[in-house]
């Protein structure tokens, strides 16, 4: 199949490998989290802030199952998405999905690094508890788990590319 979806944590890379291997191999780029920030004119924690965390989740279906489904793409999903069925169904059926698996321990350096953000479905127990909540649902709806553990981009495109089978 000549489309990827990527999902996996905040911070697991989705959109930084997604872009790279969307450039390596001349296909169409499309991150979810993008979409939305378009539609509503501001940023995703402002998205969230305005409409709530349930609301959120149904926007955040909605744009995953109006997604095209021809013509080669790489699709970054927001960490949440797996808590839809529908659209992880929708996903399974239009693409290879891909877990980008990376420690735990790697995340909290990553979202550090990163500008602020906010993360959807974070409660008290932090990074830790969110990941323990999804990383059964990344398994069950990942075609591909490729577990990186601090790769650059280059090397980590290189990997996810290599174990799908994709040229």
């Amino acid at each position: 199949m000549n489309r990827l979806t990527l999902i996996g944590m905040p911070g697991s890379g989705k959109s930084a490998i997604g872009r790279v291997i969307a450039t390596r191999l001349g296909w169409r780029f499309i991150d979810t989290d993008h979409c939305i920030e378009r539609r509503f004119g501001k940023k995703l924690q402002a998205v969230v802030d305005q409409v709530g965390s349930e609301e959120f989740a149904r926007i955040e279906e909605e744009t995953v199952l109006a997604l095209p489904s021809e013509g080669p793409i790489i699709i970054s999903t927001g960490g949440s998405v797996v808590y839809s069925d529908a659209a992880m169904r929708h996903l399974a059926a239009i693409s290879t999905v891909v877990f980008l698996d990376v420690p735990i321990q790697h995340l909290h350096v990553r979202i550090a690094r990163a500008a602020p953000r906010g993360i959807v479905g974070m409660g008290e127990g932090g990074l830790e508890e969110l990941y323990q909540k999804r990383f059964e649902l990344y398994h069950k709806y990942a075609h591909s788990i490729v577990l990186l553990h601090g790769e650059n981009l280059q090397e980590a495109a290189t990997r996810v590319i290599s174990q799908c089978g994709v040229s």
